[in-house]
């Protein structure tokens, strides 16, 4: 294999192992993001929980979520969900 050849191919195999590595970081980081989301709504609602409404209804609650579904992230596709709405 000649010098060019073989830098040509190292060069595919740094950046095949970058994308992989990157891929590995975002989907981390995404996962860090949505559990700490999550616990800090769940303190927030928690901290509000007796502030009610005329008619005795809390004002702070969680309305769920949709199921979830393909979205665009940059270029890469992804599954999130949704928050319900009432």
């Amino acid at each position: 294999m000649n010098k060019n050849k073989l830098s040509e191919l190292r060069s595919r195999v740094e950046d095949e192992s970058r994308s992989t590595l990157d891929e590995i970081l975002r989907k981390g980081a995404r996962q860090m993001l949505q559990l700490a989301i999550e616990a800090e709504v769940a303190d927030y609602i928690e901290n509000h929980k007796e502030v009610l409404d005329d008619s005795g209804h809390r004002l702070v609650v969680r309305n769920g979520h949709l199921p979830a579904r393909a979205i665009q992230e940059w270029s890469w596709p992804d599954s999130a969900s949704a928050a319900t709405h009432s």
